[in-house]
């Protein structure tokens, strides 16, 4: 979903729960904590409007915003919200199988 598609659907939420997914072909390299550039699996962001779980049974006046990397991978994800102003404020939480 293109980004400028996020807030009409923001409207039409209203505070309702829903989600938006967006897909990547990979995350970039990341010299700095030793990895290299990674594959599709395990490369997308979730955004949960007016929840904080991904099942949206946890309500929330707020949004919140999981960034999905390779379990191998974890320390990407602290990363990846430093180079956009935020930090992970969650535990790791394993898919699963």
């Amino acid at each position: 979903m293109p980004t400028e598609t996020v807030e009409p659907l923001l409207k039409a939420a209203g505070s309702s729960p829903t989600t938006v997914r967006w897909d990547f072909a990979g995350w970039p390299e990341a010299p700095e904590i030793g990895l290299g550039a990674c594959g599709r699996r395990g490369a997308f962001v979730t955004l949960c409007v007016n929840a904080r779980d991904l099942d949206l049974e946890e309500p929330s006046a707020d949004h919140t915003v999981f960034v999905h990397v390779k379990q191998i991978e974890a320390e990407r994800a602290p990363l990846l919200a430093s180079r956009v102003g935020l930090q992970v404020i969650g535990e790791l939480v394993m898919a699963p199988y």
